[in-house]
């Protein structure tokens, strides 16, 4: 399943004073699929999921499902 982030990820990062590379470390995400993800590619249930649990915030706030 591949989801696409709003633009509460960008918002989330920004409100939380992180960096994409801070970001990375904390969910275990590479800095490439937060970029893309915030440029509006799709990216996998697990990533959204690891940048979930980092920024605090539910799946719902964050991403919806692409079809």
């Amino acid at each position: 399943m591949k989801v696409k982030a709003t633009s509460n990820l960008f918002k989330a990062r920004a409100e939380q004073g992180l960096t994409i590379k801070e970001l990375s470390i904390k969910a275990d995400v590479p800095t490439a699929t937060i970029s893309r993800a915030e440029n509006g590619s799709t990216l996998s249930a697990k990533s959204a999921g690891k940048l979930c649990t980092a920024l605090s915030k539910s799946f719902e706030t964050l991403f919806k499902i692409e079809k």
